[in-house]
């Protein structure tokens, strides 16, 4: 048990020490190709456009819902040197607190308007973490059970679902004639590479306030599909021992096609008038379903533990592992198993308040183990500028007021660049935020300068512009380049 327990930590660890993708800023720079990845029925402002080799578009991202690093560092009295206080962390949990992280890089993308259509494509390689730890957990895992006395730990609501998976992305977009709508769609066919995934755990450490009698109750399963060469286990079929495998080459990694799966995403873009515009997307509605390298986990059962006086009080985390792992093997299940992706909705409203300058509102929300996790971003943004969009906006999130993001996208000739932050602040002081994010790319736009559009767009800053033409004069080249 311990070293499934240390495995998953390590894995969980190694997943958010790089930074799970938020995108806000970007959902409203509709002038950019990119922006077609939040939402599936913006239409490039040209006729072609395709992403530089792994260097189309890269997207980190780390989040968590309570601690900072300030928090978890604190100065020894008399000197300069910082030691891990997590007493402080564990004493300011409360409820389920989220940590999630993940990694987006685009290896080849692509888009093209083909008669009413605008069809896109892009290979990605993602890896994603999404951590629910209860408090009462992590409070028992490091001061131990003294606190509760008389009183019961619950660890229900621990989830952990860590992912690594290659993406093909197939999309469409298209105006509804005689509508003011617009619609995109995107299917993903999905290949995963690893994956730790627990669909339940639930359960509880009673502490009797006199006698320190113990009463544990757990029914926790651990899913994995992970490089394991080999499992020991008992004459009961509990597991002794697991060994990984050595031989593992990054070859025999990433040529991994076998966990098969498959995504959805839905858009869509409604001009309500000349100056307002709402839009929004469902991303990421889909599961993977894992077969390679599989093995399942599990430990549930009851257990009365009689205590004499303190022997039965548990003062560190590796008396509580050391007693678990007593009372508790996990039981080897060679299945397969499936884990859902994590969806997300954004819905969001513009309005032009000057030329070529709109301001909009954006609610983004994830929907993880049944319980949502909302942001609310406002942002100006500028339109149909002939080599500038550039967006600035303010995001509140995970109980933090102090986001301030922008995205700059440029064009040189036949070459567009893009760098975007919903959190600028947070890389000037890595020490005391919950929240940083960035995404930047190159794309190849050839023949920019020639008109795609059917229909001349209203001044809303959200339609697909051709990057030479004014949408509002058709046919009509611009007298002035931005500056």
């Amino acid at each position: 048990m311990n070293r499934i327990l240390l495995y998953i930590l390590m894995t969980v660890m190694s997943f958010n020490v790089v930074f799970s993708q938020q995108d806000n800023t970007l959902f409203f720079m509709h002038e950019l190709p990119q922006a077609n990845f939040v939402n599936p029925a913006v239409p490039s402002t040209c006729k072609l456009f395709i992403g530089f080799p792994a260097l189309s578009s890269i997207a980190a991202n780390y989040s968590n819902t309570e601690f900072t690093i300030n928090d978890a560092l604190t100065k020894r009295p008399g000197s300069d040197s910082l030691y891990l206080d997590l007493d402080n962390i564990v004493s300011n949990v409360r409820g389920k607190e989220l940590i999630t992280s993940d990694v987006d890089l685009t290896l080849f993308t692509m888009g093209i308007h083909v008669k009413q259509y605008y069809l896109t494509f892009s290979i990605n390689e993602k890896a994603t973490t999404y951590n629910m730890i209860p408090a009462e957990a992590m409070k028992l895992a490091w001061d131990g059970n003294t606190q509760f006395r008389g009183d019961q730990a619950s660890v229900n609501g621990m989830r952990i679902n860590a992912n690594s998976y290659h993406e093909f992305a197939f999309g469409a977009s298209k105006d509804l004639k005689n509508s003011s709508w617009r619609l995109g769609a995107r299917v993903k066919f999905l290949f995963g590479l690893g994956n730790v995934f627990t669909p339940k755990t639930n359960g509880y450490l009673y502490t009797d306030k006199t006698t320190f009698a113990l009463n544990l109750l757990l029914d926790s399963r651990v899913n994995t599909s992970l490089p394991i060469d080999s499992i020991s286990t008992d004459e009961n079929g509990r597991v002794t021992d697991i060994a990984f495998r050595e031989d593992m080459t990054a070859k025999d990694y990433f040529l991994n096609f076998r966990n098969f799966g498959i995504g959805i995403d839905l858009g869509f873009i409604n001009k309500i008038n000349d100056k307002t515009t709402l839009s929004g997307s469902l991303l990421d509605v889909g599961a993977i379903f894992w077969n390679k390298d599989v093995n399942k986990f599990s430990s549930d059962g009851q257990v009365a533990y009689t205590g004499l006086g303190v022997s039965s009080d548990f003062d560190s985390l590796q008396q509580l592992v050391d007693t678990l792992q007593y009372m508790f093997t996990p039981v080897y299940e060679p299945n397969g198993f499936s884990s859902l992706l994590v969806p997300k909705l954004y819905l969001g409203i513009t309005r032009v308040v000057a030329k070529h300058l709109n301001a909009g509102v954006l609610i983004r929300t994830e929907l993880y183990r049944n319980r949502l996790h909302p942001s609310l971003t406002f942002s100006a943004n500028t339109f149909n500028y002939k080599t500038l969009n550039a967006s600035i906006s303010y995001t509140v999130q995970n109980g933090e007021f102090t986001n301030v993001g922008a995205g700059i996208g440029l064009k040189a000739g036949p070459v567009h660049l893009h760098l975007i932050s919903d959190n600028i602040p947070g890389f000037f002081r890595l020490d005391n935020t919950r929240n940083v994010n960035i995404r930047f790319g190159l794309s190849f736009v050839p023949g920019c300068n020639e008109r795609v559009s059917t229909e001349p767009s209203g001044p809303n800053g959200i339609r697909a512009i051709p990057c030479y033409y004014s949408p509002y004069k058709t046919g009509s080249r611009r007298k002035k380049r931005w500056r």
